[in-house]
């Protein structure tokens, strides 16, 4: 029992600087912002705010699939903004949005991105983003609601899918 609290506890700690108090970087100016899924109100005003900073002036936005449900293009009303590009990334996940970032970069000539995504994805976003864009990358991590027991699942799931970005490649066949 001791032996498993103390697990516990070791692995809260390991993750506060990962998941809890992040790096955030100060982002200077950019050719596009990408604000990682799903697009909660408070990932979009933070790419608003960086817009009105001129930070950089388009946003591309990852959005679900046509018809499911409130994070759809249709949904959003800042999709009907000229400033933003609303794009479903795929797959939908993390490396789907980095591939998604690559391919908009190559087709506009943009070298460099502003990731915004919510505090315990910054690290995880950071190295994806690193390893599947060859640009410059500042990630912004956007403070959000969680409850304790969305901490405890945040802590398990992004442990999870750093091992996953760790063990696999950025691409995917045919690219």
């Amino acid at each position: 029992m001791v032996a498993t609290l103390l697990g516990v506890a070791l692995f809260a700690v390991a993750g506060l600087p990962l998941f809890v108090f992040p790096r955030i970087d100060a982002p200077a100016r950019a050719d596009v912002i990408i604000v990682l899924g799903p697009p909660t109100s408070h990932r979009i005003s933070a790419a608003q705010e960086l817009l009105e900073a001129e930070v950089s002036d388009q946003v591309l936005l990852t959005v679900g699939r046509a018809g499911s449900g409130r994070w759809s293009a249709e949904r959003l009303s800042v999709c009907g903004d000229d400033r933003f590009t609303c794009v479903v990334p795929i797959p939908m996940t993390t490396k789907g949005e980095a591939r998604m970032l690559r391919w908009w970069a190559r087709d506009h000539g943009a070298r460099s991105a502003v990731v915004v995504t919510f505090t315990p994805h910054v690290e995880r976003a950071r190295y994806v983003f690193s390893r599947c864009f060859a640009g410059d990358v500042a990630v912004v991590g956007v403070g959000e609601p969680l409850t304790f027991i969305d901490w405890i699942y945040q802590y398990v799931y992004q442990s999870m899918a750093f091992a996953k970005a760790l063990s696999t490649p950025c691409t995917v066949p045919g690219e």
